[in-house]
């Protein structure tokens, strides 16, 4: 028998038998190979049961490379991912430094722009409102006022030195010679202040006619951002800061490259000006890196990112000798051990297969049971109770009419003996219902579906095929269909909470092959919330009851309840 079971739609096969029989450890007939157990066919022959085994080696062994090959490309492609994603966060990191930069002196061109250059130079709240900025920009090293002849007039220090003179400077140059507010970032250079290497942002300072006026400038230490690049790089890995023609302004670690162009950047940018990756190999170190670059968003400067392919593969090919060590030793165990195994599997399939023939034939002495039981209580208990009601009705009749509390005591006596003989008849039914030898199914399920209706208040609708009426299944077809709803609505009121049940049996195909269709479905909460504990041995019982008719069930659950199908020979 074949038993399908479906769970939150996904399906499970209990096809243990058949890939035992693909082993070769049972015959197609489901008896095991065992020299101590009778079989009906020939045993099968040793040859193809080694070629399977070593077809289960190769198998292995080919899932093994492949898989071994796909985890190499699936840490390559993470690589890269991280490595755009490490290469992102630098990217954003410099422009925020960058932005803030822009925002202050875009802040003090407007707190200095009324002011005059003698003014600028004697008050002490600007040289307090510069310090405040410089405290706001922790990455920063001076931020200066020049007036148009190049000299520094006021600094976030305090230090006032008018000798001290940047006419010769880049960003000076810049501004003077061109008529524009925008932002310039000039050449890493030495600074005058502290003698430290910088970057260094500035913005010009007009006169109301648009002249020249001198400038803002916010100087940034080299240092700064070498300590980032150094610490977002692990230490096999390389980072850089370039300016936008190339020229490398931040080199991590500092023995790779060198201040000139890396010689793959114009090639990269000028296929893709804004990010990209490709392999490079060092020059210097001959070392084979995946590099990564992205242009700083708004400002002429990109960040790379570059990790040691070399080192990345490092763990993987270590894995690859544990792991290829682990599977031969594995598999060696598993040729030696496969004989072995075989023995003891054929035996722990018999003894199953003894086990379900034990468990049918007391499923059969349990409906025997149940049928003497029933017949008992309703043709030996049945009747004395009823004979008692008639002795009491003759006792009740003798007694004069004025004795009232005998008369009362009485007849609360006949009202239990009428409720005792009621419930008698149900549980006897439910034992084994008369209606099913003598009438037939049809009207044995219309019988149990009131009777469940009217003791659990569960509104059910029963659909059953007329042909059944005229031409019944064998008895034992129609035992095993009724015990199965019988077992069914049980579930659905101790269980599924369902406040409607429906019950369809149907006859399909022509004689000689008919299949019984039957669907029991609730609109409950589902076999996945209920506890499937006891819900699971009245399934275990449907299944036994099927199997030696070789009938099917198919049991589908979800949130809007539970559907068992069964379908079987009759």
């Amino acid at each position: 028998m074949k038993i399908l079971r479906r769970s939150a739609d996904r399906w499970g096969i209990a096809a243990i038998p058949a890939f035992l029989r693909r082993l070769g450890l049972m015959l197609p007939d489901g008896k095991a190979l065992s020299p101590d157990v009778p079989m009906n066919a020939p045993a099968l022959p040793l040859l193809p049961y080694g070629l399977l085994l070593l077809m289960s080696v190769g198998v292995i062994i080919t899932v093994f490379v492949v898989g071994v090959v796909e985890s190499r490309d699936r840490m390559v492609s993470q690589s890269k991912i991280q490595l755009r994603q490490k290469t992102a966060l630098l990217e954003a990191y410099v422009s925020k430094i960058l932005e803030a930069n822009d925002m202050v002196l875009q802040g003090i061109s407007s707190e200095v722009e009324p002011m005059s250059w003698p003014e600028i130079a004697s008050s002490e709240r600007l040289v307090r409102f510069l310090a405040t900025q410089k405290q706001f920009l922790k990455h920063s090293g001076v931020i200066a006022l020049v007036d148009r002849d190049g000299k520094l007039v006021s600094t976030s220090e305090g230090y006032r030195n008018s000798s001290l003179d940047v006419n010769d400077r880049d960003y000076f140059r810049y501004h003077r010679n061109h008529p524009s507010d925008v932002t310039f970032i000039g050449d890493p250079l030495i600074g005058r202040v502290y003698g430290q290497p910088s970057l260094t942002m500035s913005k010009a300072l007009r006169q109301p006619d648009g002249k020249f006026d001198g400038l803002i400038l916010i100087t940034m230490p080299i240092e700064y951002f070498t300590r980032l690049f150094d610490g977002a790089a692990s230490p096999s890995d390389a980072a850089q800061f370039l300016r936008g023609n190339g020229e490398v302004v931040v080199n991590v670690p500092f023995w790779e490259g060198g201040a000139i162009v890396p010689d793959w950047f114009r090639q990269a940018t000028a296929e893709n000006p804004v990010s990209g990756e490709m392999h490079h190999v060092s020059s210097s170190e001959g070392i084979d890196r995946l590099v990564a670059y992205r242009k700083v968003e708004g400002f002429p400067f990109y960040v790379t990112y570059g990790i040691d392919e070399n080192a990345l593969l490092a763990g993987w090919r270590q894995s690859v000798r544990v792991y290829g060590t682990v599977l031969a030793i594995a598999l060696a165990a598993f040729l030696v051990t496969a004989w072995l195994a075989r023995r003891r599997s054929i035996a722990l399939m018999y003894s199953n297969e003894s086990l379900r023939e034990v468990s049918e034939r007391l499923l059969v002495s349990q409906d025997e049971e149940r049928r003497s039981i029933a017949r008992d209580l309703h043709d030996s208990t049945g009747q004395h109770l009823i004979g008692a009601a008639m002795e009491l009705a003759n006792v009740k009749s003798l007694l004069p009419d004025n004795d009232g509390e005998t008369s009362r005591a009485l007849a609360r006596t006949s009202k239990l003996i009428s409720q005792s003989n009621e419930e008698l008849r149900t549980l006897s039914y439910l034992l084994h219902p008369p209606m099913l030898d003598e009438s037939g199914l049809p009207n044995a399920l219309e019988l149990l579906v009131v009777g469940f209706e009217e003791r659990s208040g569960l509104e059910i609708e029963l659909r059953v095929d007329p042909v059944l009426a005229a031409k019944r299944p064998p008895p034992g077809v129609e035992l095993t269909i009724f015990r199965i709803v019988q077992e069914a609505l049980t579930n659905i009121y101790r269980h599924s909470h369902a406040a409607k049940a429906t019950i369809r049996l149907i006859r399909q195909g022509s004689e000689p092959d008919t299949i019984l269709s039957l669907t029991v479905k609730d609109d409950g909460v589902g076999i996945e919330r209920r506890k499937r504990r006891n819900v699971g041995v009245g399934l275990s019982g449907m299944e036994a009851r099927l199997r030696p008719l070789d009938g099917t069930i198919d049991i589908s659950t979800g949130k809007k309840g539970t559907t068992i199908s069964v379908k079987v020979r009759g």
